[in-house]
């Protein structure tokens, strides 16, 4: 029996845990590379389209994902004001999987508790790649079979692989949270003319919040956005302890034809950042986890395997990192745009919104 050849997976976020978890499932042997020196996810919230429901499950995670919170949601004007609502039913039958809000945390924990914390070593930053070796910040180096880059948009990998230089700023900030308020089981966006923030039940009493607008980051400022907004959002963020307010700039990259060279490859942010306008950032990560499981598994050869993940993933990504960037205009206008908008929202009926959907859900 042939043994089982070696993949090095860098960054232990959610893409490069389930890149590990789909290979293994592969034949593959992983080990996580991890730049921290303890797992500690991000406290936020996400909200899991039916595509990355599908991907989930066929990583393994159908019990999870059927104990999550199912969710619709609905646009808003700044005020309340319903302008559009998605029900979770129609998503459900339409997508053949939920619209589901999970703790970041907690879907974190799942796939470390099913690759297994021994296969994650921690305290591993990178520091370059070159000709197939791994050089890592302590001074030690490391090769394997595959290689996959799932370091996020300051990929290390993807400066050795790509080297298309600094992320693009969308002059753009979000302010992101977690807290316990008591608030009704609402969930969606509001649209300010000039801003967006949104609700999202988690379930166990947790409420994810958000807020973003064009400009610097600024506490003071985030109480004041804040006010525009239904009282609703203000109670969420008063409920959040300052020290667990997640602030940053938003920042995202122009698409590329390809991000694999060799035995090595991206995946997730480090391939194809997107502004989380769509909700797509996490799905993304995981559609591209099972096209990697799938190609490898299918070529023995790692070069031509990657070139099948490529081709199926390239063109899509591409599509909604672009498609992100346009949302991102429509939720933050100026104030008169803000209002046409709010017009053509109301106007358009469900049956072509769906549709719509189809284009980075179905």
């Amino acid at each position: 029996m042939c043994e089982a050849r070696e993949v090095a997976v860098i960054g232990a976020g959610i893409g490069g845990l389930a890149a590990a978890i789909a290979l293994r499932k592969a034949g593959w042997e992983p080990t996580v590379y991890e730049a921290a020196e303890e797992l500690r996810p991000i406290g936020a919230g996400l909200s899991i389209w039916p595509n990355g429901v599908r991907a989930l499950r066929e990583l393994g995670f159908a019990e999870f994902t059927d104990s999550a919170l199912s969710t619709g949601g609905a646009l808003r004007r700044s005020d309340g004001k319903v302008l559009a609502e998605f029900d979770p039913k129609v998503l459900e039958e339409r997508f053949g999987a939920p619209l589901i809000g999970i703790h970041r945390g907690d879907l974190h924990e799942a796939l470390v508790g099913a690759l297994g914390a021994n296969r994650i070593c921690l305290h591993s930053r990178l520091a370059g790649y070159e000709d197939g070796e791994l050089r890592f910040a302590d001074g030690s180096t490391r090769s394997a079979d595959l290689i996959v880059g799932a370091d996020g948009i300051n990929s290390v990998m993807r400066a050795a692989l790509v080297g298309d230089g600094e992320p693009r700023d969308s002059g753009l900030v979000a302010y992101r949270g977690v807290s316990r308020a008591a608030i009704d089981e609402v969930s969606g966006e509001w649209w300010a003319p000039d801003a967006d923030s949104g609700l999202l039940h988690l379930g166990d009493g947790r409420v994810y919040w958000y807020l973003a607008y064009r400009g610097d980051p600024d506490h003071d400022a985030l109480l004041a956005r804040a006010s525009e907004f239904d009282p609703v959002i203000g109670r969420a963020i008063e409920a959040t302890a300052p020290e667990d307010v997640l602030v940053h700039r938003l920042y995202d990259r122009d698409p590329i034809e390809s991000w694999s060279e060799d035995n090595a490859t991206l995946l997730g942010d480090a391939a194809h950042p997107m502004l989380p306008f769509l909700g797509q950032g996490a799905c993304q990560a995981l559609e591209d986890a099972v096209a990697l499981g799938a190609a490898i598994e299918a070529d023995d050869s790692v070069p031509a395997a990657l070139e099948a993940y490529e081709r199926a993933r390239v063109g899509r990504t591409a599509k909604l990192v672009k498609g992100s960037r346009r949302a991102a205009r429509v939720a933050i206008l100026g104030a008169g745009a803000g209002r046409a908008r709010d017009i053509l929202i109301r106007l358009t009926p469900e049956s072509l919104r769906l549709r719509q959907l189809d284009q980075f859900v179905g």
